[in-house]
């Protein structure tokens, strides 16, 4: 679920049916569905309404009273559309930029006062795609903790658990950028309230590519006899980046498993040098 607290309403545009139909998908998934208007550049299907290009008059339009302005299209066409109206990174509406089949999710402008960086990662959530957020503050937390649990534990359970994993590492909530879990646990209420509470979202990670890493990190019992995987929180934490690493094997806690990886694609070469001196 896509929560935006900034007030005011919130607009999807598409510029191609696939973009349109993806719009779609996602204005369900608001919180406050009825904040959320889907436009198209043609009438590709009869829940989005059509707006009259060009598309940056069209924004224009927009940019005084909406909190946030969500383009399903290339990032080009969206930053030649926004460009003329961008003032202040304190009054601009969040704008983020998704690709036609929600692979990626990019905080374009008004990343961090304006809530983009948030909604960004929240969208690649619900798309099970890569949020890209470049403003320096979220950059730095890179920690992914996975998480997979009995059914029906609680919100503490699952909160006392990741604690003591990133106390054993060094880490502090405010180093997690996400919560990863398996498809099966798409629903845990525990786990969903946990990552509220953290103030991240939850990416969840499709068994079949799960089950790809398995074999790597095969513990049979009865995690595969319930989830035919032989792992969950590893690889949840471990798939949900371009290129991570883990910090820590898993830690158990009262019906509750955590693992924590680390997002490594920014380190520059000298940081990685560092760590081995």
């Amino acid at each position: 679920m896509i929560r935006f607290a900034r007030s005011g309403p919130i607009a999807l545009i598409a510029v191609s049916k696939e973009g349109a139909r993806l719009g779609l998908g996602l204005q369900a998934r608001f919180a406050e569905p009825e904040r959320v208007t889907l436009w198209a550049a043609k009438p590709y299907i009869p829940e989005a309404r059509v707006y009259r290009p060009p598309l940056s008059e069209f924004v224009g339009g927009l940019w005084d009273d909406h909190a946030a302005v969500v383009g399903i299209m290339a990032s080009g066409i969206m930053v030649r559309a926004v460009g003329p109206h961008a003032a202040s990174k304190y009054e601009d509406p969040a704008v983020v930029v998704v690709d036609d089949a929600g692979r990626f999710s990019i905080s374009l402008l008004a990343g961090h006062e304006g809530g983009a960086n948030g909604l960004a990662e929240q969208i690649a959530a619900e798309t099970r795609g890569q949020a890209v957020v470049t403003t320096g503050t979220e950059a730095q937390r890179r920690v992914v903790v996975g998480i997979g649990a009995r059914k029906g534990v609680s919100e503490e359970q699952v909160l006392a658990a990741v604690d003591q994993a990133l106390a054993a590492s060094g880490r502090r909530r405010q180093d997690v950028r996400a919560v990863a879990t398996i498809d099966l646990k798409e629903h845990e209420a525990g786990i969903r309230a946990a990552a509220e509470r953290l103030g991240v979202p939850v990416q969840i990670i499709d068994r079949e590519r799960i089950r790809l890493l398995q074999d790597v990190l095969r513990e049979p019992g009865f995690v595969e006899e319930i989830t035919g995987v032989a792992a969950v929180c590893e690889p949840a934490a471990m798939l949900t980046g371009v290129q991570t690493e883990l910090l820590a094997p898993r830690t158990v806690r009262d019906g509750v498993t955590v693992a924590l990886a680390q997002d490594i694609c920014g380190l520059s070469a000298w940081d990685q040098a560092d760590e081995t001196t």
